[in-house]
């Protein structure tokens, strides 16, 4: 299963994926988080569209790797596109949409808040 965090900058996607990895942990499952910054970090890229798409790809398809080995994925990244998540969300057998209000939004940028169409479980 893959558990898509998504909202914008400073929403506590991270904290929210800790905690959950957390749980499952204590249950003895085997979770991996996917956090946005932390793949920058390792895999720069900037931060036009086509940039910000290829970063939620990347991530997305780790994330389906992971999860055909049964890991539990958390993943916790910006994700502004409805678009975007969709596609990413299509690799998964499994997955589940969470998305956190509040958080800051950059002047010049859009946040396409999902809809209850797609925060249906896959």
């Amino acid at each position: 299963m893959v558990i898509w965090i998504t909202g914008r900058q400073g929403s506590y996607k991270t904290t929210t994926a800790n905690t959950l990895a957390s749980k499952y942990r204590e249950e003895g499952k085997p979770v991996l988080i996917l956090d946005g910054d932390d793949v920058r970090k390792h895999f720069p890229c900037g931060f036009t569209d086509e940039d910000r798409r290829e970063n939620i790809m990347r991530i997305a398809h780790i994330a389906a790797i992971a999860e055909k080995q049964n890991i539990i994925v958390i993943c916790a990244l910006i994700s502004p596109r409805k678009k975007w998540r969709q596609e990413a969300r299509e690799l998964f057998k499994e997955s589940k949409l969470i998305y956190l209000d509040g958080g800051t939004l950059w002047e010049g940028s859009v946040y396409e808040e999902p809809d209850d169409d797609e925060k249906r479980d896959r």
